[in-house]
């Protein structure tokens, strides 16, 4: 369960992470064997409730490419179509083996 309230609503944490898929998979297709992208600011709205149990997606687009940092306008739905949440995420393009040794110490 993850919450962000006493309400029975869909979290904003929860469409945070929609919106974290959405730019990971827009990514995918600019980077190398053995880069992905890790998260490095957001700035986002959630400007719409949605009950529990409602359909949400999100969606991303490339806006912006600064060497490796890579920004993402992005924006999440309910399944009315109605936007309820939208932003910018911005990623950082980096090699799997070394950002885990670095991690790893």
């Amino acid at each position: 369960h993850v919450g962000s309230g006493s309400l029975p609503v869909f979290a904003t944490p929860m469409m945070l992470a929609l919106m974290e898929e959405a730019t990971c998979e827009a990514a995918s297709a600019i980077l190398d064997d053995g880069e992905t992208t890790v998260g490095i600011k957001v700035e986002i709205t959630h400007d719409k409730a949605s009950a529990m149990g409602a359909t949400v997606s999100a969606s991303a687009k490339l806006e912006a490419v600064d060497g490796r940092r890579l920004v993402f306008s992005v924006s999440a739905k309910d399944d009315n179509g109605n936007i309820i949440g939208k932003g910018t995420i911005e990623r950082f393009v980096v090699n799997c083996d070394k950002f885990m040794k670095k991690v790893n110490g």
